[in-house]
């Protein structure tokens, strides 16, 4: 892995897409549709943390997950010809289609890394905002208003909740980003909050 001061922020801007990412997302995301909205909103503010370019980070979470409802969970599919067809439907640049491949490091790891900040946020992000959604739903209010980086934690400790949810994925934000645990989640719900209503949560 390359030093974090020598990542570039993103491989390109695709900022300009936003309008028809969020078209892809109504079109084709049913299930998912919470996660991808969270996630790109997630992605935003760590942008705007780090110095990249919002709009872009925000597509990439936006679309990340775009094929999954239409793979009837077959992982080998993720992130494959389904998701590249969807986004020829808006003339993606390829650096989108590879920084989303990025976030799925154990089938694409290897030819396209996590090499620049984005890929690293994203790949940190994806567990989380999918976590945070999970633990919404056993909140008594199932608000995501209500939920408070204490529970998260809580819940993360529980290895029999969300038991898919790769944890050390989500933990790698203190080695890749440098970011600690609790200010990552932290970051992420503050993110999330804002899009209760357009989320249903």
């Amino acid at each position: 892995m390359e030093s974090s001061t020598s990542l570039p922020l993103q491989h390109a801007e695709y900022g300009h897409l936003l309008e028809a990412a969020k078209g892809l997302v109504d079109t084709h995301a049913d299930q998912t549709h919470a996660h991808l909205i969270a996630t790109g909103a997630a992605m935003e503010a760590l942008a705007k943390k780090f110095g990249g370019d919002p709009q872009t980070w925000k597509v990439a979470g936006m679309l990340h997950d775009l094929d999954w409802d239409n793979l009837e969970k077959d992982w080998e599919k993720h992130c494959g010809t389904t998701l590249e067809q969807m986004l020829d439907e808006i003339g993606s640049p390829p650096e989108l289609l590879g920084d989303i491949r990025a976030h799925y490091a154990k089938m694409y790891g290897e030819d396209y890394p996590l090499n620049s900040k984005l890929r690293q946020c994203l790949y940190c992000v994806d567990e989380l905002t999918g976590f945070i959604i999970a633990v919404t739903y056993v909140r008594p209010s199932k608000k995501i208003g209500d939920v408070e980086v204490s529970s998260v934690k809580k819940k993360l400790k529980d290895k029999g909740f969300a038991a898919q949810v790769d944890r050390t994925q989500i933990a790698q934000c203190e080695t890749l980003l440098n970011i600690p645990i609790d200010e990552f989640i932290g970051i992420v719900l503050e993110a999330i909050k804002p899009h209760a209503t357009e989320m249903g949560l």
